[in-house]
């Protein structure tokens, strides 16, 4: 009887802790004109930096008159992403890696000149191997998220002015 007890108490400890280290999802969030004809897609993953860099771009574009939608990247597929005009991949690179799903949707997304690749590393001496797209990497610096913000912003300009 003080085994099972034990063994209760151990497994709703191990829940817990898992549960509060699961990644949670990014919320869908919208801005600008649902009709605008600029739309950019933007799939991302959550923490501080992302999430500031993610707001920045978006602020940006809808001043530019476009749509802007923001998904989790879990949620990014290749026939959803094919109705925006520009799709901006934010993800991290672990193992040497992208993740995330980032890595299948770069290798299979049709149109790769749309797409902007930010993943965040430990420095920006990371490059993400065998992508056909436009890829940048940063550290998940705060300082840094409006600059690399502007950079994005500015890639994602020229792709919507072809």
């Amino acid at each position: 009887m003080k085994h099972r007890a034990f063994a209760l108490i151990v497994l709703a400890m191990a829940v817990l802790a898992f549960g509060g280290c699961a990644a949670k999802a990014v919320k869908t969030n919208e801005w600008g004109d649902l009709k605008s004809d600029q739309r950019v897609l933007i799939a991302t993953q959550r923490s501080e930096f992302k999430e500031a860099v993610v707001s920045r771009i978006a602020e940006d574009l809808e001043k530019d008159l476009c749509y802007v939608r923001v998904i989790d990247l879990k949620e990014l597929e290749i026939d959803t992403a094919t109705d925006f005009d520009a799709v901006v991949v934010v993800n991290t690179c672990k193992a040497w890696r992208l993740t995330g799903g980032a890595s299948k949707f770069v290798k299979e997304f049709p149109d790769k000149e749309k797409v902007v690749l930010l993943t965040t590393a430990g420095g920006e001496d990371w490059t993400p191997k065998a992508v056909k797209v436009d890829a940048i990497t940063s550290a998940s610096e705060e300082k840094k998220a409006d600059p690399v913000a502007e950079d994005i912003v500015g890639r994602v300009r020229k792709i919507l002015d072809r």
